[in-house]
């Protein structure tokens, strides 16, 4: 009889250790998913602005205050009437590689 007691006893004891490690593990996991929602919200946005045809470009760099000449808003060259122009070209594709000598 003692040794029924005692399967009784482990048996009841393995099942509190599961119920503590199960409330551990969703404890961590809630913890860590609540961490993960306060670093993504504090994240900056995105780094690049999405064209309408969906392929992405990346804004130029604006050079600092401390680089800039007197009368220099920083932008680029315009053609006068407060427009600015952009180069002609084909963007979003890279030019097309050489290929060498072979093997």
């Amino acid at each position: 009889m003692n040794e029924r007691q005692d399967l009784a006893s482990a048996v009841m004891e393995r099942d509190r250790s599961r119920s503590r490690m199960r409330l551990v593990t969703v404890t961590v996991g809630a913890a860590s998913l609540a961490t993960a929602g306060v670093v993504a919200y504090n994240l900056p946005g995105p780094a690049h602005a999405t064209a309408t045809n969906g392929s992405s470009i990346t804004p130029a760099a604006q050079p600092s205050a401390a680089n800039q000449e007197p009368g220099d808003d920083g932008g680029s060259e315009s053609d006068g009437s407060g427009t600015i122009t952009a180069p002609s070209g084909s963007f979003g594709q890279a030019p097309p590689q050489a290929t060498s000598g072979g093997s």
